[in-house]
């Protein structure tokens, strides 16, 4: 049985480049000092209604925050679960500049201390985007690549696994499901793969290039029809999966046909509409399963 005593953030960490090796960036937590975790790692699906926002902490209690929903709940989700005298987050990633992922971040980067941004710049011309553009400035931001490696420490590392490189066509308004900034979170012989809003065309490039294989899923697009399809489903092969959604939302998500290729492949899902928060607690060979309900 896994404990989760309750994390205690001590310090503030930098980030910074250290090398590239084999076309792999890693960027790695320089301890000053080193955090105190609890030896575990930690992953929370946060209730944010409909958007995603995924709150990540190492064994060693470095955090990093996945997205961050469609408004200020996300500031809630993150009172829950943070001491009230931790007022810094290691990093933000954003997967993509659509609303209901990106305003939650605004709000958090307004509230927290954050050591570093790594997004995927497309062009966007939203209020939202102005107002991320201004308020990111204090942060350092990082252009992301397929390849890069955050160094969390303890053992878990986050991966770039997709992030198409902004051209002329990249444009938040039409295409940012095309420039989705896809990761992977290792740890032991565990992963988790985090898809944002990636759709069938993306899920087809990934399911080409090799090893997906993930004991975890966060299902794409919050359960929309035009992702998570059964060859991307064969190819990764979870476990369980993940949703991210508001109850009784407009567009009608999940869609049946994605819960029904969840349940052909015998996949147990969990859905914040209907769990809350979800907490998935790793040691690197076993697993645990807590929901909010409240």
């Amino acid at each position: 049985m896994l404990l989760t005593p309750q994390p205690r953030k001590i310090s503030k960490l930098e980030w910074s480049v250290l090398a590239v090796l084999a076309a792999s960036v890693v960027l790695s937590f320089i301890a000053v000092p080193a955090l105190a975790g609890d030896g575990l790692l930690h992953v929370w699906f946060l209730d944010v209604g409909q958007g995603d926002a995924i709150f990540i902490q190492a064994p060693n209690g470095n955090q990093v925050l996945v997205d961050g929903g469609p408004d200020n709940k996300v500031l809630q989700e993150l009172g829950r679960i943070m001491p009230f005298n931790d007022r810094s987050i290691d990093a933000l990633v954003l997967s993509h500049p659509h609303a209901d992922h990106l305003r939650g971040l605004i709000e958090v980067l307004k509230n927290y201390e954050v050591g570093k941004v790594l997004e995927n710049k497309i062009s966007c011309g939203s209020p939202e985007c102005a107002e991320w553009d201004k308020t990111k400035q204090k942060s350092e931001t990082v252009q992301a690549e397929a390849g890069q490696a955050i160094d969390l420490g303890g053992g878990v590392k986050l991966k770039v696994i997709y992030a198409r490189q902004p051209d002329a066509r990249a444009n938040a308004a039409k295409n940012a499901h095309d420039y989705m900034l896809i990761t992977k979170l290792e740890y032991g012989g565990e992963s988790l793969l985090l898809t944002g809003d990636a759709e069938k065309k993306i899920e087809q490039i990934l399911a080409a290039s090799g090893d997906l294989r993930a004991q975890f899923l966060k299902v794409g697009h919050h359960g929309s029809k035009t992702s998570t399809t059964a060859q991307f489903l064969d190819t990764v092969k979870p476990e369980l999966a993940f949703i991210e959604l508001g109850a009784r939302n407009q567009y009608g998500f999940p869609h049946p046909e994605v819960i029904k290729r969840l349940e052909d492949f015998g996949i147990k899902y969990y859905r914040t509409d209907m769990s809350g928060t979800v907490e998935l607690v790793l040691d690197g060979r076993n697993y645990l399963i807590k929901e909010a309900k409240y």
